[in-house]
C-alpha cells in the first residue's frame, strides 16, 4: 500500500523519539506530577562535567610512627653549596674519613673527621661532642659512621631514642647515617638504623665485602676506599645529595683535618 512507512523505519523513528523525550526530559528541572516529583537523571552532569584531577597521594613506605625523624627537604641534584662536610664516628670511621677526603679535594670542599676509638652512639650522644664538633668545623653537611659497638646488644630498641636524639643535635644541618661493615652476624644492629631512620638517609654496608686490616674488623685504607666509593655513589640518591664525582687515584687528602681520640677522652 502506498505511503505506507515500513515496519523496520516505524521502530526506528518511536526510538528516535523516545530519545528526545529521555534527553529533554534530563536537561529539564524536576517534574511534578500527580503530587509525585520525578527527579531528572544525572547523566547531563556526567557528560558535561570537566574532568577532575585525582590528587597524587604520596606514600611514604618508611615505617609511620611519631619517633623517626623525616629529612626536612629532599632535593634531586647534588648541592653545590656545601663547602665544609664533618664525618663523625667510632673506630671504623678514621680511614673512611680520609677516604672521603679525597672525594672533598676532587670536589672542593673540606672535610672534618673526628674518630672516637670504642664509641657508642649512646656515648656521642651523651657527650656533648656533636655540637663542639659543629660548632668548630661548620659544616654544611654530615656524615655519621656509628653502630659498630652495638652488635653485641641485647636490647637495640633501647638505642633507638639515643639515634633521634643525635639527629636532633644536628639541628638543620642534612645528614647520612653510614651503616658498619659488619664482619660477624647481625643480631639487630640494621633492623635498629632502619626502625629510626628514613631509607633516604641510611646507608647500608652490611652486604659489602671490603679489605680490612689484621684484626679481620677494621677497614684497611684501599677497603675504606671501596667503602667510601660505594658510599658517595648512594650519596647521589640521598636525601640531600652532594658532589661526589670519583677522585683519581692517589688524590691528596691534604688541607682536610683529622681528629683521633682515645676511649676517656
Amino acid at each position: 500500500m502506498k505511503g505506507r512507512i515500513p515496519p523496520i523505519l516505524s521502530l526506528w523513528l518511536l526510538l528516535v523519539v523516545a530519545i528526545a523525550i529521555f534527553i529533554g526530559i534530563s536537561f529539564s528541572k524536576d517534574i511534578t506530577l500527580f503530587n509525585h516529583t520525578l527527579s531528572k537523571a544525572r547523566f547531563p552532569e556526567t557528560l558535561m562535567a570537566k574532568e577532575e584531577k585525582i590528587p597524587e597521594i604520596i606514600v611514604n613506605d618508611t615505617v609511620a610512627q611519631d619517633t623517626i625523624f623525616i629529612p626536612k627537604e629532599i632535593i634531586q641534584e647534588p648541592d653545590t653549596t656545601v663547602h665544609s662536610v664533618l664525618v663523625f664516628g667510632d673506630s671504623m670511621t678514621h680511614n673512611l674519613a680520609m677516604s672521603i677526603a679525597r672525594y672533598g679535594t676532587k670536589n672542593h670542599y673540606k672535610v672534618t673527621g673526628v674518630t672516637w676509638e670504642s664509641s657508642s652512639i649512646p656515648g656521642w650522644n651523651n657527650s656533648g661532642k656533636i655540637p663542639e664538633y659543629i660548632e668548630m668545623s661548620q659544616p654544611d653537611f654530615v656524615i655519621i659512621s656509628l653502630g659498630s659497638n652495638e652488635m653485641e646488644l641485647k636490647n637495640f630498641e633501647r638505642r633507638i631514642p639515643d639515634i633521634l636524639n643525635i639527629v636532633k643535635q644536628l639541628g638543620e644541618l642534612p645528614y647520612v647515617w653510614v651503616g658498619p661493615p659488619l664482619w660477624k652476624e647481625d643480631k639487630g644492629v640494621y633492623a635498629m638504623l632502619e626502625k629510626a631512620l628514613p631509607k633516604e638517609v641510611l646507608f647500608k654496608t652490611r652486604n659489602m665485602e671490603i679489605e680490612r686490616g689484621g684484626d679481620h674488623v677494621h677497614p684497611t685504607r684501599h677497603g675504606a676506599d671501596q667503602w667510601s666509593d660505594s658510599l658517595m655513589s648512594w650519596i647521589k640518591r640521598s636525601s640531600h645529595p652532594i658532589l661526589s664525582e670519583k677522585p683519581d687515584s692517589g688524590t691528596s687528602t691534604r688541607g682536610h683535618k683529622f681528629i683521633y681520640l682515645h676511649p676517656n677522652d
